[in-house]
């Protein structure tokens, strides 16, 4: 008896004293079960689950380009104000910023910018590879000349077909583009001013699905026109200024 516990107590004390286990070895036999989205896949599916908590808001524009937003029926109408969406917002901003989001007036600074750099970060992106801002032009600018190995491409929506995973810009006001409102060429004009860009996640025929933050102060999905050849239509009363072209794999 004295001999059977001496040797379980030597075999515990060997197994206290072991490193640990063996590491793994790969077997070729055994593939992944599943795939692992990439940083594309990754912010599409982001705006979705975004887009999902916000009550999936649908925003149509008149001849004037006045938007409004629609709700499915069941769903509660949500409002960028409102305490549990406030939350979301203010996620958004102060992921990437400590600039104050309250204006001298008590409204809240557009945010639609915030959301798309918050959606690189939560891909996985990090701030060299997509700017931490809060003004859509620092990342339109940064890749007007994309360097090898960039992420994106800042692209002319005349020549470019946008793509799920890619982002779709309008000016906001002649500041950004000279004709702002016409149909006009934005990309041949881009300087620093507002905009306003959304995340495609959808290619359907002859149009094309985005969602984007601060639209009709929420967070909505818009359908936008395309042509035969998958090019952006005229919008009414905006100008497209770039598609930033989404090289993430």
């Amino acid at each position: 008896m004295r001999t059977l516990f001496a040797c379980i107590l030597a075999a515990l004390v060997a197994a206290c004293a072991a490193p640990g286990p063996a590491p793994l070895t790969p077997s070729p036999e055994i593939s992944p079960n599943f795939a692992v989205p990439g940083a594309r896949e990754r912010m599409v599916y982001l705006a979705l689950q975004e887009w999902a908590l916000f009550g999936r808001p649908v925003v149509t524009y008149d001849a004037d380009g006045e938007g409004t937003v629609h709700f499915e029926e069941d769903a509660v109408a949500t409002h960028e104000v409102q305490p549990p969406i406030l939350t979301r917002v203010l996620m958004y901003w102060y992921s990437v910023t400590r600039l104050p989001i309250i204006g001298r007036q008590g409204e809240l600074r557009p945010w639609s910018a915030a959301f798309i750099s918050w959606l690189a970060r939560g891909a996985g992106l990090a701030p060299t590879e997509f700017p931490s801002t809060v003004l859509h032009w620092d990342y339109i600018e940064r890749f007007l000349d994309p360097r090898e190995g960039d992420r994106f491409a800042t692209r002319d929506p005349a020549s470019y077909a946008p793509r799920v995973g890619d982002l779709v810009c309008v000016a906001r006001s002649s500041l950004a583009a000279p004709g702002f409102g016409e149909n006009v060429n934005g990309f041949a004009h881009l300087k620093r001013g507002p905009y306003h860009c959304d995340l495609v996640v959808a290619e359907r025929p002859a149009e094309i699905e985005a969602i984007g933050g601060n639209v009709s102060d929420t967070l909505a999905l818009v359908r936008l026109p395309v042509d035969a050849r998958g090019l952006l239509q005229p919008r009414p009363h905006a100008t497209w200024a770039a598609v930033l072209q989404n090289r993430a794999r």
